[in-house]
């Protein structure tokens, strides 16, 4: 296939091009060097199919500014089932966190599937900005297997055994020919342990001489005497018994042996940081460690939005923000390796979250079962992470000049920032959101504002020195009586965040 020369690079390792996909727009956001809220998840390594499982999650504001209307999903595999639904599942309402604080919740999942199952937590801010992510995988075992009952019968190659004593007539045994042996009993032996006291056997036959009778055997009822012969029996402790008879080894194995079936193992590999703008590489490499052959499956990549897929391995099938292979069977012992070039997209165009991920899913497997792994990257810039407003040394206020004020009279309120810090601010705005009901008296200073409702927005103003200062001005009245509230934002565009300062004014009747 052919592309544009503008996305066309060197084919190294037989990667042909891919052609860019469209991606979401992205708002530009200063780099972080770490997200803003940490995600640590606690739960089980190990389980078996069936259990239910909980995994605690907190998250920490480490930010430095308060966070507010948090959202948190969670992506699982196909192993995990939840009651509220299929995955992703988001939590009931959001979570505001102040800096420095910390928010503890419980995700519960029923375990479905054997093999290694993974969920991901993502929290993601008011404008759907991945503000940080955590992974916690579990090693589900499959339900034990059942052994074979004792009770069922199992053949044997012992010598055979004596039939029991009623078997034979109630006057003489026969002398000539030998006694040949009796046959097994109709019904299977019950497999279990045999006594200890050694089962009745006849002798061997000495050489050059006849068969010797039967050994004597005895009844509750009858006492039958041993059958004359041309020799004499030697004594019965020279004669060893036979070892008791045991199952056949290989009926004992055929009876409680597992199927074997392959077992796929998924190693996804990137470099730990890049740079915006730099191509970096993600090798995903499929081993079959198990001892049959995998059949056919499917490997499929999902990246985030910092990046922009360039080259992929010959074969793949481009889908919206993923691309996928149909493999070969392996067999035991074999591995096969797939490979993309993904571009960081340059400083401004990367998320609030530096850190992005690629992630390998490998489906259709013996068994149904999903194996996923992912490998992270930090992108890096060499522009300076915006600060807070309160990092750069700003401090707002909001005051009213005359309280409490007669009905129908106007206040005027002052708003002040001033510069503590050490270097200028960059542009500044500053809105000042007026009670309801509120009217506008006069013109503002500086006059030139933009009215949205209550919102009165003082745009563009200039870059204040350090220990330096500006204020605005404007007055407003009510119609009514009783206690007006309003509130000073201000924002800039070398700022990340926002800071604001409030008063309240008492109107009284007349």
């Amino acid at each position: 296939m052919s592309l544009p020369d503008a996305v066309r690079l060197l084919l190294p390792r037989r990667l042909l091009p891919i052609t860019l996909l469209v991606l979401a727009a992205v708002l530009p956001a200063a780099v972080r060097a770490e997200d803003p809220v940490a995600v640590l998840v606690t739960g089980p390594l190990s389980a078996k199919v069936g259990d239910r499982v909980a995994f605690e999650v907190e998250l920490v504001n480490r930010s430095g500014r308060p966070l507010e209307k948090l959202r948190v999903v969670d992506y699982f595999d196909k192993g995990f089932h939840h009651e509220a639904s299929a995955s992703p599942i988001e939590q009931t309402g959001t979570i505001d966190l102040a800096a420095g604080t910390s928010r503890r919740l419980t995700l519960d999942f029923l375990l479905d599937e054997p093999g290694r199952q993974c969920h991901r937590v993502e929290i993601l801010d008011q404008s759907h900005t991945f503000v940080g992510g955590a992974t916690s995988c579990v090693q589900v075992a499959g339900s034990p297997v059942a052994a074979a009952p004792l009770a069922t019968p199992l053949p044997t190659t012992s010598a055979p055994v004596a039939a029991p004593v009623n078997a034979y007539p109630a006057t003489t045994y026969p002398t000539a020919p030998p006694l040949p042996a009796p046959p097994l009993p109709a019904t299977p032996l019950p497999a279990t342990p045999l006594p200890a006291t050694p089962l009745p056997t006849s002798p061997a036959p000495l050489a050059m001489a006849a068969p010797l009778a039967p050994p004597p055997v005895s009844s509750p009822a009858t006492s039958l005497p041993p059958v004359a012969a041309p020799f004499a029996s030697p004594p019965a402790a020279a004669m060893p018994a036979p070892p008791p008879a045991l199952p056949a080894a290989s009926s004992l194995s055929a009876a409680t042996a597992l199927p074997a079936t392959p077992s796929l193992e998924l190693d996804m590999v990137g470099p730990a940081e890049v740079m915006p703008g730099s191509v970096s590489e993600f090798v995903a490499t499929v081993r079959n460690t198990g001892s049959v052959a995998s059949g056919a499956t499917t490997l499929e990549f999902g990246w985030d939005d910092a990046f922009t897929p360039l080259e992929a391995s010959e074969g793949y099938k481009l889908a919206s923000s993923k691309v996928s292979w149909d493999l070969p069977s392996l067999e035991p012992g074999g591995q096969l390796r797939r490979q993309i070039n993904l571009r960081a997209q340059p400083a401004g165009a990367v998320a609030a979250s530096p850190r992005s991920c690629v992630r390998g899913v490998l489906s259709g497997t013996v068994g149904g079962v999903m194996v996923a792994d992912e490998s992270c990257v930090l992108i890096r810039s060499n522009t300076p992470r915006a600060r807070t407003p309160r990092e750069a040394g700003l401090r707002v206020t909001l005051a009213d000049c005359d309280d409490p004020v007669i009905v129908g009279h106007s206040t005027t309120l002052i708003g002040t920032v001033v510069n503590n810090g050490t270097t200028s601010t960059g542009r500044l705005d500053l809105t000042v959101v007026l009670p309801e009901r509120a009217t506008l008296v006069g013109d503002p200073s500086p006059s030139r504002v933009r009215i949205d409702g209550s919102n009165v927005s003082f745009d563009s103003i200039p870059s204040i020195p350090p220990g330096g200062q500006a204020t605005v001005e404007l007055a407003y009245r009510i119609p009514g009586s009783g206690t007006a509230k309003a509130t000073a934002i201000l924002t800039g565009a070398e700022l990340d965040g926002s800071m604001d300062s409030s008063c309240q004014t008492t109107f009284l009747a007349p």
